[in-house]
């Protein structure tokens, strides 16, 4: 939904919740480096965290945000124009509504919610203030995704009939030691499937269309943990092709990976990382797309150039220049097929999508 005021605005004044590793690595650095954002507030559970991240990031005291404990009173005090929520997963919800309602627009980390009914109260929410909602589903302004997605749309592979995608690495304590809820079922809602599987059923949909049925299986297998460390799922596309998606808390070396096939070629990119082959069905490598063209269309090495193009839309999308992406019904589509996954494992039967707003 379009915001209530197009018009470009000197400044877009954010307040960001959660003060966690994404946070202080990611999301600030991407959305200082937007020219029209200012971030002016961190909020975090614990002051003291709060304050350690703006200090690292703003040593001198010119310019750093405020920083506040308590979510309610920095939405009253500061009365932001947007605001980000990069929090435990159980409180995405709660914050997006409160932060719409307040009249921000709202960047929420992923996954949006830890179940569709969730994903659906934010997205109506959205709705109804007429404000933008965007979920950080970052991988899709990523080099290689970004060729993938142009290969396939442009006809270059033909028409696509089988994906698979596979976003596997060591575990949130590998990258975030001492953030315990990433494995309280409680706090995160899901395992390796909600957190990884979430970005690869997103890429899969965003490239193959919309998707109308998942099995999937999940299971606790090298970890002891509260959530699921391994998962996998049979996606079925309403244009009928088929795509697996697979995620992983439990293989390392980290494995970012996907396969296209269709009826002229194939996609294959990821082994190793940012490597990418666009092929015809003869080998040859497909017009425009030979893995030369496409590599210097981005820096391999620029691991935060997916979070400042996601900043830069979000920014863009609140003055009405761009349309916002990936959306709020993007991150939905992306948790109702997880969410199936699991009621797939659960059950042993194929789930259909969309989910039932009654379940």
């Amino acid at each position: 939904m379009p915001p209530r005021t197009p018009h470009r605005l000197k400044a877009v004044r954010i307040a960001i919740a959660g003060a966690g590793a994404i946070t202080e690595r990611a999301h600030i650095p991407a959305l200082r480096s937007v020219a029209d954002a200012q971030i002016v507030a961190i909020q975090s559970r614990t002051a003291d965290k709060a304050e350690r991240v703006a200090r690292a990031i703003w040593p001198g005291d010119a310019g750093r945000p405020k920083v506040y404990s308590d979510f309610d009173e920095m939405l009253a005090r500061e009365r932001p124009d947007a605001v980000g929520i990069f929090t435990p997963n159980h409180l995405h919800c709660e914050f997006t509504v409160k932060a719409l309602s307040a009249g921000a627009h709202v960047l929420v980390e992923k996954p949006m919610a830890p179940t569709a009914a969730a994903a659906r109260e934010m997205v109506d929410a959205a709705a109804k203030a007429r404000r933008v909602l965007m979920v950080a589903m970052q991988q899709r302004f990523g080099g290689v995704e970004r060729a993938i997605k142009d290969a396939v749309t442009s006809g270059a592979i033909g028409r696509p009939h089988f994906i698979r995608a596979r976003l596997s690495h060591g575990g949130p304590e590998s990258w975030a030691p001492g953030q315990k809820w990433f494995t309280t079922a409680s706090q995160a809602g899901g395992g390796a499937m909600l957190d990884l599987g979430v970005h690869v059923a997103d890429l899969a949909i965003w490239i193959m269309g919309e998707a109308d049925s998942v099995s999937g299986q999940v299971g606790i297998l090298a970890k002891q943990i509260e959530v699921e460390d391994t998962g996998a799922m049979i996606i079925h596309f309403k244009s009928g092709a088929i795509g697996v998606v697979e995620a992983s808390w439990s293989s390392m070396p980290p494995l970012s990976a996907i396969e296209i096939y269709g009826d002229e070629g194939r996609v294959m990119a990821g082994y190793p990382r940012q490597d990418i082959s666009i092929l015809k069905a003869d080998g040859s490598p497909a017009p425009g797309f030979s893995r030369d063209e496409v590599m210097s269309r981005f820096d391999p090495r620029d691991r935060l150039a997916p979070f400042r193009e996601l900043a830069a839309n979000f920014v863009g999308a609140i003055q009405g220049r761009v349309k916002p992406s990936p959306d709020g019904n993007d991150g939905l589509r992306a948790v109702e097929a997880i969410e199936a996954c699991y009621r797939s494992s659960r059950s042993g039967t194929r789930i259909r999508l969309p989910l039932d707003r009654a379940q």
